[in-house]
């Protein structure tokens, strides 16, 4: 969706904004497309809500411009692209472009979109992106585009971090109960879980959280962030754990059926993207590795490519 100011807007700047579940990358560039730089911050995924969102762009956005050595500059000098993680529902979208600020030009689209631009530049190729959520997206040669996975925590979005931390915790619950042969990972599970709970009370014994009760007050709280924060120690485990390796391994062959289905012919250049596409490479048929070429850059600079697209369409 794109929303326009006046052509005669004074629009000095570009800004590419990549919000994902756990972190929001904004990367600022002159309008002929210099990067002057970036910075990083808290997870404006739609799903927190349109304001919270906005919250978190907005102050990324005033750390990318102080980390540039200038004042952050009055709104509609700006051109805004934005991919961002929830987009695809439609509520959600809409409640965003309501409470959006006064920019130059705006233009928004999925985080997957903003992905699939900056990996292939705009051209023929397909994307998986791996983070704290998933989606597939691919540009086929005929201008179609296809779309897999990008359902949302907690029913889809496979392979993702949140999907990892989820199998994470309930491995762990298993191997409390003697379901399942304890081990690395879930030793790290339940000191992650109780490092993240406040203190309890040690004045006794019997205030003192069990593994269950450490477990249970840690999933009173956790959303999709949470889990996803599990899926490091997955990885970081998958060389000394049986539990772990399987949950790499399984997550690996969902990317695989993922690749199928966005490009079923093998025809298209495939680039595996976000902050689990390097851990996960390893677990990959040796077919589907040589099929993966490395990004041109990444979802920011896709944003940056929607921006330059908003700025266009306000001179048009």
């Amino acid at each position: 969706m794109n929303t326009a100011l006046s052509p005669a807007s004074p629009i000095a700047w570009l800004a590419g904004v990549d919000g994902g579940g756990t972190k929001t990358l904004v990367r600022i560039a002159t309008v002929d497309g210099r990067v002057l730089a970036e910075a990083a911050g808290p997870g404006s995924a739609l799903r927190n809500g349109a304001d919270a969102a906005w919250r978190a762009i907005m102050a990324t956005i005033a750390q990318a411009f102080t980390h540039a050595g200038l004042a952050m500059p009055p709104l509609p000098q700006l051109a805004v692209g934005i991919g961002i993680a929830g987009y695809n529902v439609a509520q959600w979208a809409a409640d965003f472009h309501a409470t959006a600020p006064a920019f130059g030009a705006l233009q928004a689209a999925t985080d997957g979109v903003t992905t699939l631009l900056g990996a292939h530049h705009g051209e023929p190729g397909a994307v998986i992106a791996v983070g704290t959520g998933t989606i597939g997206i691919a540009a086929d040669i005929d201008g179609r585009q296809r779309t897999v996975d990008g359902w949302g925590f907690p029913s889809g979005d496979d392979a993702s971090g949140a999907w990892m931390g989820i199998r994470a915790i309930h491995h762990t619950q298993h191997a409390i109960d003697g379901r399942a042969a304890r081990g690395a990972l879930a030793n790290a599970v339940l000191a992650f879980c109780a490092g993240e709970l406040p203190a309890a009370d040690t004045r006794s014994a019997h205030d003192v959280r069990s593994e269950r009760e450490t477990v249970l007050d840690w999933l009173a709280s956790a959303d999709q962030a949470a889990f996803a924060r599990l899926a490091r120690l997955v990885v970081a485990h998958a060389g000394d754990d049986e539990a772990a390796r399987a949950i790499m391994q399984a997550a690996a062959d969902e990317i695989a059926s993922m690749a199928g289905a966005l490009d079923p012919q093998k025809r298209l250049p495939l680039a595996l993207c976000g902050g689990l596409a390097d851990a996960l490479n390893g677990y990959l048929s040796a077919g589907l590795r040589q099929r993966i070429v490395a990004a041109e850059s990444d979802a920011a600079d896709g944003a940056l490519l929607l921006a330059k697209r908003s700025l266009q369409s306000s001179k048009d």
